[in-house]
């Protein structure tokens, strides 16, 4: 492990506040302007968070990561090792964990008359014939979605606030990380809840980045295939 500030918490929360104020710019002014002419909301979203949300919160990482002294080896940093057999169940677990409680989010979603879904992807139409190229959009936005997202919450700034927080951190870093998704919408937030607090917490009692990747992307994938297949949760 790197010699990170055990003092001074500032940057780590300036990164959570910079990625939620660009989220909510892109959602609500961004956005419309691009809908505005002809474009799709979810296109527009996949379009517009990767140069204005994703890339500029890497970019905070990297700085972060090099303004840190003694880093030593950078898959040691960010906790990318193999994951081990235990690990793996660990994995599966948590996505086990967050299909279950996302479910009872959903239903208490329609109870509360909620909209799960985040303002961009309300009434997406499935992909037909002529719209295949959503899908190919989606493979290049979801490695800066999931990819970036964990390289910068889980694998930069986690065991930052490991160093400030101890067995708190994962508490901090998810509610941080709700922070960021505000902009979706509380539906949406209260279906998250269980991602936002289990991929921090598996995360760091494993010590591996690799997990919450696989958590997070868990998660994404069955989302935008039920958006594509036009399937209401």
């Amino acid at each position: 492990m790197s010699t990170l500030n055990r003092r001074n918490s500032g940057p780590d929360f300036a990164v959570f506040v910079l990625g939620s104020t660009l989220q909510f710019a892109t959602v609500y002014l961004a956005i419309p302007r691009l809908t505005g002419a002809g474009v799709e909301s979810i296109a527009a979203w996949m379009l517009l968070a990767i140069p204005l949300i994703f890339i500029p919160l890497i970019a905070c990482g990297i700085i972060l990561l090099r303004a840190e002294r003694g880093a030593g080896d950078w898959r040691s940093r960010l906790r990318l090792q193999r994951p081990s057999a235990r690990d793996w169940l660990w994995g599966v677990g948590g996505v086990v964990g967050i299909a279950i409680g996302s479910a009872v989010a959903f239903w208490t979603c329609a109870s509360l008359g909620l909209d799960p879904d985040p303002p961009f992807a309300r009434g997406v139409q499935p992909v037909t014939a002529d719209r295949w190229w959503l899908v190919a959009l989606w493979a290049v936005y979801w490695p800066f979605n999931i990819l970036g997202e964990e390289f910068i919450w889980r694998g930069v700034l986690l065991p930052r606030m490991e160093e400030r927080f101890g067995r708190m951190a994962w508490i901090v870093n998810g509610a941080l990380w709700g922070i960021f998704h505000a902009a979706f919408g509380p539906g949406n937030n209260l279906v998250l809840v269980p991602t936002l607090l289990l991929v921090p917490l598996v995360a760091q009692l494993r010590r591996n980045t690799w997990l919450a990747v696989l958590m997070h992307g868990a998660l994404s994938l069955p989302a935008f295939v039920s958006l594509a297949l036009g399937v209401e949760p």
